[in-house]
């Protein structure tokens, strides 16, 4: 068995791995996931339901997800066997794009105070629109991009002083 933490959006969900069995937060699922080639397609398979997914790594353990048309960005984290997870807290205030795409809203400047999870920008890739969140609790000292901007991934969206 294999667990993995995977965040979706803002949802967070423990997943365990075993042969023609998967655990969603603790759920059975009996469903399996085949993969179609080198291309990142895969075809899952629920009782008599398939599914096609095409998966494509963004690097530091993201993923763009797109399913019957839907775009989703997908973070997954190999968990060492605790049944618990901890957000990693940066060592640094950089916050970085995950994907390129561009900025639909910047909600933050220079000097205001955020709380962890709160939306700082809005960054529309693949049609999709994905908050991108604080990470920490801290003050804005520095904001990368406005609204219309492109970014490419690892591009500074803004430093949090915490």
């Amino acid at each position: 068995m294999t667990l993995y933490n995977v965040t979706v959006g803002t949802h967070q969900y423990q997943v365990e791995i075993s042969s023609r069995k998967l655990k969603i937060n603790g759920d059975t699922i009996h469903a399996a996931l085949e993969e179609l080639g080198e291309n990142g397609l895969f075809l899952l398979k629920k009782g008599g339901k398939k599914r096609e997914l095409l998966v494509k790594s963004m690097g530091n353990s993201q993923y763009i997800l797109n399913a019957e048309g839907k775009h989703a960005l997908v973070k997954v984290k190999k968990d060492n066997g605790r049944l618990q997870h901890k957000t990693e807290i940066p060592s640094e205030g950089d916050l970085n794009a995950p994907i390129s795409g561009i900025v639909v809203k910047a909600n933050v400047k220079v000097g205001d105070q955020v709380e962890k999870d709160d939306v700082l920008v809005i960054l529309e890739s693949m049609k999709m629109e994905n908050p991108i969140l604080a990470p920490v609790n801290g003050t804005i000292d520095q904001v990368g991009v406005s609204a219309d901007q492109v970014v490419k991934p690892g591009e500074t969206i803004a430093v949090i002083e915490f």
